[in-house]
């Protein structure tokens, strides 16, 4: 009993020293042109894989302590292996301020952490990341840029809406529009809408998890990434329609439907990517209601069956 206790603290201690060498390892102050996962020197997909290691060591060494009849019981997601969770604005973008004078910012960052805590505690061996882990400034190709360099499967950036009168209320999940998803189409501006933005145009021409077959530029390998950009487009219009059927399940208020844009933060995605607009800020009840921790887990809770769902379709489709 003496042995396995030391050996245990042993263990524990060498994963300690483990991760405070990595982390200075990685403290390097870093070039002005690093990856923006690299923020002050620090590599953040370093620290969030030591993270990921050490969170499966102790659900690992709790499930084992656990008796046979109070085990934990988990289930694995097939083919949703890594999710992005993008908590809207940021920084010096504060987003809406709505009834409850909540600044976006703050309630996109807090509806983040109680998904990336949901997904964690039901699928321990998930990998689940953040755009932004506190208040900080991003541009919207750099959260899609993001994802695309942790090889995400799914992309889901969270917002709440504001409109100009105080009438409008409910939930909304947005895809990228069609006439986005192919490089070098001419943008239709349309009405201007928060979380849009005109400045990031096209589609990264790397596509994740593909070989090219043929010549640069020539019409095989075009055809083969347009192939690529619509299995891309319906999958995240399936998974828009997840998010929503799953929100009309655990929220009390308006469905808004799912709908199309041009959205700046899903353009470039190399995985099935929605914008969630969890509410509105502006509605005089909803507003109020939405800064409450019970509306946050319905929220999260309404994602986290969604994705399950999603991941269980992508498995049947496979099948």
């Amino acid at each position: 009993m003496i042995t396995h206790r030391l050996t245990t603290t042993a263990q524990r201690l060498l994963l300690a020293i483990f991760m405070i060498a990595s982390l200075l390892i990685t403290a390097i102050p870093a070039p002005a042109s690093a990856f923006v996962g690299s923020i002050r020197g620090i590599d953040l997909n370093t620290v969030l894989t030591l993270h990921d290691h050490s969170r499966k060591i102790q659900y690992l060494h709790t499930e084992n302590r656990a008796s046979d009849a109070a085990k934990i019981q988990h289930r694995e997601l097939k083919n949703v292996r890594t999710i992005v969770i993008d908590a809207g604005h940021g920084g010096n973008n504060s987003g809406a301020v709505g009834v409850a004078e909540v600044r976006e910012k703050h309630l996109t960052l807090d509806l983040a952490y109680e998904l990336r805590a949901m997904l964690q505690a039901r699928y321990p061996h998930a990998r689940v990341i953040l755009t932004r882990y506190w208040d900080a400034s991003l541009e919207l190709n750099e959260r899609v840029h993001m994802a695309n360099l942790a090889e995400a499967d799914i992309f889901l950036s969270l917002h709440y809406n504001a409109a100009v009168h105080n009438r409008a209320v409910g939930y909304e999940t947005y895809f990228l529009h069609a006439d986005a998803v192919t490089p070098g189409k001419e943008e239709i501006q349309g009405q201007p809408i928060a979380t849009a933005d005109h400045n990031h145009t096209g589609i990264e021409r790397h596509m994740h998890d593909t070989t090219p077959v043929g010549l640069h530029d020539d019409a095989l390998i075009n055809i083969q990434q347009d192939l690529i950009r619509a299995r891309l487009h319906a999958d995240s219009g399936l998974l828009a329609e997840t998010v929503q059927k799953n929100m009309s399940r655990k929220l009390d208020s308006t469905d808004r439907g799912v709908k199309q844009a041009n959205f700046g933060v899903l353009r470039g995605a190399n995985m099935p990517a929605v914008v969630v607009e969890a509410a509105f800020l502006t509605h005089p009840v909803e507003g109020k209601s939405l800064v409450l921790s019970e509306h946050r887990r319905k929220v999260a809770g309404a994602l986290v069956e969604a994705i399950e769902e999603f991941d269980k379709t992508l498995t049947i489709r496979q099948d």
